[in-house]
This record gives C-alpha cells, structure tokens and sequence, in this order.
C-alpha cells in the first residue's frame, strides 16, 4: 500500500498508542496467508485510550503537515472522527481516518486548521461502533505488532465489520445515503477472513458482539442469492479460498464463543 513505509517510518517510537484497523489490516493478514485481499487506499487508525500522550499526538500533527493533506475534517456531534485526504506528498498514504473515544478526541494545540465534515456527508460507522465498550475491548484485546505495525487480527476485524454491515443495511433501509458498495464490502470482507479462523480455538467475546455475528449471518443462509456474488469475489484473480458457503458459515458460527 502507498505511504505505509512512510508511516510506520514516522510513528516506528509510537505503536503502544494505535493500531490499524479495517483494510489495510485486512490486507496484511490475508496476504500473508497467500490469499486475495482487496486493495487499499486508505489507513483506519484507532488511537488508544490507554496509551494516550502528547507525543504522538504530536507526532500525528506533524506527519499530517509533513504530508501536505489539502483536506483536513472532522466531525461533531459526539462521534469523535477525524479524516485527512489528498496529499501532495505523493509517498503518503491517499487518505487517514482516526478514531478516539476520548470525547475531547485530538488537542488540536498546534493543528493545521480543520473543517467540519458537511452535514450531508457519511461519517464511517466504526466512530460510532467504537464507542461501545464492548466492541472497542474486542479491539484493545486483539492487536498484534508486525513488523512494526500494530494490527488489529482477524478475530477483531470480523465482529467490528460484520457490525458495521449491520449499520450501514439499516441507514439504507432508513434512506440515509449509503454507498451500496461500502455494505458489499464489509459483507465480502467478513467472509474473506473466515478462512483465517481456526475453530478449534474459539474466540471469547461479549454477548452482544456473538448475538450481532449471529445477526448478520442469518442474513446469509446458504441458499441466499448473494452467495455467487461473494464467492466470485473471493476467488478473483485465482487466489480465493477453497472454502464452500457452508464451511464458511459454520466457521464463522462456531469460531466466537460468549465470555
């Protein structure tokens, strides 16, 4: 991915204070097990409460300068959800979206000057997922350090995507304007990392994290006409799993068990 050099580059003294969720992390895993990933453009970062300190604060200000982000947002309301895109750097990444749930989020002491993500725009569902306890203990208990990169694992990854389905579905359902592609991407995502599962050694998570995995998959019985759709996906390009609709399924049930 372009720019991820240069990130683990800048924050190489800092990774006890994030990790890299969503893509690009679904990426790294998948790829090592020599299956096909969807690309990314983007880095999801979660900036950890426990390990909160000015100096990465700092050192996020300064890596955003350094990279010459043209669009710098952030949100309101009570999701705390910053967004950074078009650099003029080009060995940096296309676009940073950071998480926190400290409800006063970043210091801004020193920040380039922000603007309000519009109104109109979707605000990505992990801000507000992430303000669960439940969900953001499924983070903190989940990260693992590659080659200098803090990971959230596929054990994370799943629950927090296959919730994320879960929202976006019911904006659209609501008529709020979401991206249908955002929905299949999370959908095929959940999927593509089941094959990294070992159901012989289950995963302990709340209650309300297995009763929304649950939730989710009723949405795909094996019958279900979306089931060509995801498997072509997972098989582009020849790399794809050799896992079927059912195996999939019953992983994924079987792979998270109630704490």
């Amino acid at each position: 991915m372009k720019g991820l050099a240069r990130f683990k580059e800048h924050f190489r003294e800092e990774s006890g204070h994030y990790v890299l969720i969503g893509g690009v992390a679904a990426m790294h895993w998948l790829e090592r097990a020599a299956l096909l990933a969807r690309a990314t453009k983007d880095l999801d970062i979660v900036l950890l409460v426990e390990g909160r300190d000015g100096g990465f604060q700092r050192r996020f200000w300064e890596f955003v300068r350094a990279g010459g982000y043209e669009n710098r947002q952030t949100s309101s309301g009570g999701r705390v959800y910053y967004r950074f895109s078009q650099p003029r750097e080009q060995d940096y990444p296309f676009m940073l979206e950071l998480f926190s749930r400290k409800p006063d989020g970043l210091d801004l002491a020193g920040a380039p000057k922000m603007t309000p993500i519009p109104g109109g725009e979707d605000v990505s569902s992990l801000s507000a997922i992430l303000m669960d306890d439940a969900y953001y203990g499924i983070v903190r208990d989940n990260i693992q350090e590659e080659d200098g990169l803090p990971m959230l694992k596929p054990e994370g990854l799943i629950p927090l995507k296959a919730r994320a389905w879960i929202d976006l579905t019911e904006r659209k359902a609501q008529g709020c304007g979401v991206d249908e592609r955002d929905i299949r991407k999370h959908r095929t995502d959940v999927f593509r990392l089941s094959q990294l599962l070992t159901p012989a050694r289950p995963v302990s998570v709340p209650e309300t994290v297995r009763a929304d995995l649950l939730r989710f998959l009723d949405h795909f019985p094996a019958d279900s006409p979306e089931w060509p759709g995801i498997l072509q996906a997972l098989a582009g390009g020849g790399r794809g799993g050799t896992l079927s609709a059912e195996d999939m399924l019953r992983v994924l049930e079987s792979a998270f068990v109630v704490q």
